[in-house]
């Protein structure tokens, strides 16, 4: 990875074919011009944003191995610009990852093909919104192949406006650290092979934790099609309202119906369209 520094609005260095820019506009510098770090891309390093700052994508990004983007800083604003983040092999790595940090936004652009494409991880008062995922359709591996946005042990995230296709998972909440959460206005819509389609939106414990699932989060006016079930809530998973989504699936709504008031639960659900679609025959 190669840093060339362009000091607030005088350029020091034109940028050559094949680098990539991401552009920090930290608030002291406002009005006195814009610092640039251009970052060369050979589709091999994971970018590290360690700094808090706005931050814009200015070409495709195609990471060879593991993480494309990582976020540790707080106070990071991720615009990338419309333009594409992918991995040179579908079903591996993670896209873009805000890892313990907190008050960052990721929005307006492309991810797609990760196994995770966007992970949440311990933060607080952040937004992932206008994305738009798109994963390959692979095959469930003993678990998800591939996830559109995770969230672990996130507080008071909004996950808005995104639009996710041909994933197992659209969105995963995981944790009992996770509490406050607003999952909105998404598109999630299952890819082509029916089997392939588990759940439009999942609430489950963390990994290598207990029981204790997501609590008090609002999911609110998603649109859910063509999974297997569009929503599973586990037991653990408390007190989160579901209202107002249109949920079309293969088998049924909810995964597990136990989880709501209906039958016992703590998580309430109403005002919520749902209908039964045909499976896509198969071909002789």
């Amino acid at each position: 990875m190669i840093n060339i520094l362009i000091h607030r609005g005088i350029a020091l260095a034109t940028l050559a074919l094949g680098l990539i820019a991401m552009a920090p506009i930290p608030a002291e510098a406002q009005g006195f011009g814009d610092r640039f770090e251009n970052l060369r891309n050979r589709g091999r390093a994971t970018w590290e944003i360690t700094r808090p700052g706005n931050y814009t994508l200015r070409r495709d990004f195609r990471a060879r191995e593991g993480d494309a983007i990582v976020i540790s800083a707080s106070n990071v604003n991720l615009n990338l610009n419309g333009f594409a983040v992918s991995p040179a092999e579908g079903g591996t790595g993670r896209g873009i990852v805000i890892d313990g940090a907190d008050c960052v936004t990721i929005r307006n652009g492309k991810v797609g093909g990760f196994q995770t494409n966007v992970a949440v991880l311990n933060s607080e008062n952040s937004k992932v919104s206008d994305l738009l995922i798109s994963g390959e359709g692979l095959a469930p591996a003993g678990g998800p192949s591939e996830i559109g946005i995770m969230i672990i042990d996130g507080r008071a995230i909004t996950v808005r406006k995104n639009n996710i296709s041909s994933v197992n998972l659209g969105i995963f909440v995981r944790g009992g650290g996770s509490t406050g959460n607003r999952i909105e206005k998404n598109v999630l819509v299952g890819g082509t092979t029916d089997a392939n389609n588990l759940f439009g939106i999942c609430y489950n414990p963390a990994p290598n934790a207990g029981p204790e699932g997501p609590s008090g989060d609002s999911i609110y006016n998603n649109h859910i099609a063509r999974f297997n079930y569009a929503v599973s809530v586990s037991d653990g998973s408390l007190s989160n309202l579901f209202v107002d989504n249109t949920l079309s699936s293969f088998t049924g709504p909810f995964a597990n119906p136990s989880a709501f008031e209906a039958q016992g639960g703590t998580n309430a659900e109403f005002d919520n369209a749902s209908t039964i679609i045909a499976t896509t025959p198969v071909a002789p």
